[in-house]
């Protein structure tokens, strides 16, 4: 009889203990050491220059009502005026996003970590994107200050030749820790300016600094040769602070292992310590030239 009586309570608990099995598997893939877990995405879709180059426009001109979609889960948000998205559920790991605006089809993957907020930047051109480090999407600017009108400089920068930085109210102009107001940079004064490249190819300075070198002043350059014009009689040198161009004329003396050198000795690749003096184009006419190696 015992036997009869259990055989129709095991056929009548089937069929509840059957759905708390698959919620019980359920919850336990979800917890699993190998689920990627969840995150929240928050970041700003901006503007981006060409396609070649990639990187963003620097004034992080936001995008505004553009579509971020989590291509594997459908979630999605739309970026706010100034290009805002925040995106929350999204999980870890690498995650492909789907942008889209009427002007805008561009896919970008980001790296997600779980459990965290992370904050991205992507840059958009077309139908390109590209996720660029958040802060950073302005120039470096590096060179000779050749004019200044009060609110305007213009740079010799090596890289990006003659530059027009303009400044607003939000500029800082400091040298070393101290302000100081822009007329005090002269025409020769050597500055690094962070700045944000303009829809007209301008640039917005959010930061000038002076540096102490001054056309006509003495400059030191360490660092390795990168080319030789020996019909010119200059040099490049890759140093940690960029790339500097070295004159050399009659007055120019060389050295190597502590004996004397020419100018044949300077050859790419090897390691120069230069003194000199700093011309008006950014140049830097040479005294004296050690070869290392």
């Amino acid at each position: 009889m015992s036997a009869f009586f259990r055989a129709p309570r095991l056929r009548c608990l089937s069929p509840f203990l059957f759905p708390l099995l698959l919620l019980t598997l359920r919850c336990s893939d979800a917890n699993s050491p190998t689920s990627p877990g969840q995150a929240t995405l928050a970041g700003t879709v901006i503007s981006g220059t060409s396609p070649a180059g990639m990187r963003a426009l620097g004034m992080e001109i936001g995008l505004a009502g553009v579509t971020v979609r989590v291509t594997s889960t459908g979630k999605s948000a739309q970026t706010d005026g100034s290009g805002n998205f925040t995106l929350a559920g999204v999980p870890g790991g690498s995650v492909d996003l789907a942008l889209e605006r009427a002007d805008i089809h561009a896919h970008a993957t980001v790296t997600v970590a779980a459990g965290a907020t992370n904050r991205v930047t992507i840059s958009v051109v077309g139908s390109q994107a590209v996720v660029v480090p958040a802060g950073h999407a302005g120039e470096e600017i590096e060179g000779l200050v050749s004019a200044n009108d009060g609110s305007t400089l213009t740079v010799l920068d090596q890289r990006l030749g003659a530059v027009i930085v303009h400044t607003d109210g939000s500029t800082v102009v400091r040298t070393g820790g101290s302000s100081i107001p822009l007329s005090q940079i002269a025409v020769g004064n050597r500055v690094h300016v962070k700045a944000l490249q303009q829809p007209d190819q301008s640039y917005l300075a959010t930061e000038v600094l002076l540096q102490s070198e001054k056309v006509g002043g003495n400059r030191e350059v360490s660092g390795t040769v990168q080319s030789v014009d020996p019909s010119g009689g200059t040099f490049v040198v890759q140093s940690g602070a960029g790339t500097v161009t070295v004159k050399t004329g009659p007055s120019t003396s060389f050295k190597r292992h502590g004996g004397s050198a020419t100018f044949a000795d300077v050859v790419t690749g090897a390691m120069v310590d230069v003194n000199g003096t700093l011309q008006a184009d950014g140049t830097v006419l040479a005294r004296k030239v050690t070869i290392e190696g």
